[in-house]
């Protein structure tokens, strides 16, 4: 049996965290793209990401079973304009470098 990637792009937060717990013992390799990895002792990785431009996290991308987009700035904020257009910032810009990063796989997410 093939051992399944699972990427979490921003899953250092309470969410990707969760995530990360529910596959991890079954046997699936996690990687998680964060600005700032830690060493972990529970088998997840964690890789170093800006969440706006290409580097070399996105090699980790390369035949993975899926990749989960969790990255963006809280919503547990006051919603005015300013906040507002963060919010949505923060979500467009990692969602187009992945949706790249993606397009130039050899054996892209899902491809199996």
């Amino acid at each position: 049996m093939n051992t399944r990637l699972i990427i979490l792009a921003g899953g250092s937060g309470v969410l990707g965290q969760a995530i990360a717990k529910h596959f991890q013992p079954s046997g699936c390799d996690v990687v998680i793209l964060t600005r700032t990895p830690k060493p972990r002792a529970d088998g997840v990785r964690e890789t170093a990401w800006d969440g706006e431009t290409l580097g070399d996290w996105a090699r980790e991308l390369e035949g993975a079973d899926a990749v989960i987009n969790l990255a963006g700035r809280s919503v547990d904020c006051r919603y005015h304009a300013r906040n507002r257009r963060i919010i949505l910032e923060s979500r467009l810009k990692p969602t187009r470098v992945v949706g790249v990063a993606i397009s130039q796989c050899k054996h892209p997410p899902c491809a199996k």
